[in-house]
């Protein structure tokens, strides 16, 4: 019973005592048709840190300016969080609305079925999506100020905010490879001059497709031990 209590306030680190009970009333009624929910590990401390030395070239690279950032797929927030203590202001977008199924190469999986990959499994059930979206609002995004938080998927925001331009932009939301496609694409007519795209799980079969597709295979590209990456304009260089 004790070790139930300590994973129930685990997650209590900013949020008010009124925002606790709701969490508790919601992870209670998840525990009574689901069990124990398992989530899962986005960001350990050594991919924390690779991700901390990211944003320091980010910045480096691009001099004095405030950096408005763009993350797509943001789940619990421990990346969100790292962003917002090196750049101005981050845009995050998320719908917490997950696959059972992530596939590393998605739509050409029916063809070729030795190119799905069944193992990459984030949620398993709706009611866990909106532990997810509980732990981020109100652990993230009510408590940092410089977090402009979308309940909407990439697609969504990028046609409700067609104009809105980023200094950097971070893809790691569906890794289908349809969806990355159009996530890169949106990007590149998001990005400002000289601003710098760059995403997660580079060594991805469906990642490294798009990289390929989208000509950038013989860009600057830094690879981080994360598995991030940068695609780095030439003229910062």
């Amino acid at each position: 019973m004790e070790e139930v209590k300590e994973k129930k306030e685990q997650y209590k680190l900013y949020w008010s005592s009124e925002k606790h009970s709701e969490w508790l009333k919601l992870y209670g009624e998840y525990c009574e048709k689901h069990g124990e929910p398992v989530f899962t590990e986005v960001r350990p401390v050594g991919s924390q840190y690779q991700l901390n030395v990211m944003c320091c070239i980010i910045q480096k690279l691009l001099g004095d300016v405030q950096v408005r950032m763009l993350e797509i797929g943001s789940y619990r927030g421990e990346s969100t969080i790292v962003f917002s203590g090196h750049f101005h202001h981050v845009t995050a977008v998320d719908p917490f609305g997950y696959l059972n199924r992530h596939s590393k190469i998605d739509d050409m999986a029916e063809e070729n079925e030795s190119q799905g990959d069944a193992t990459d499994v984030q949620v398993k059930t709706s009611d866990e999506s909106e532990l997810i979206r509980f732990l981020f609002e109100h652990n993230v995004a009510d408590i940092l100020p410089n977090i402009d938080f979308h309940r909407l998927t990439s697609d969504d925001y990028f046609e409700v905010h067609p104009d809105t331009k980023f200094d950097f932009i971070y893809v790691d939301g569906d890794h289908r490879y349809s969806q990355q496609m159009r996530d890169y694409t949106n990007a590149m007519n998001s990005i400002t001059e000289n601003g710098i795209i760059g995403g997660h799980d580079f060594s991805w079969e469906s990642t490294q497709k798009a990289i390929k597709d989208l000509g950038w295979q013989d860009k600057p590209i830094v690879h981080f031990m994360d598995d991030s990456f940068l695609i780095i304009p030439e003229d910062l260089l």
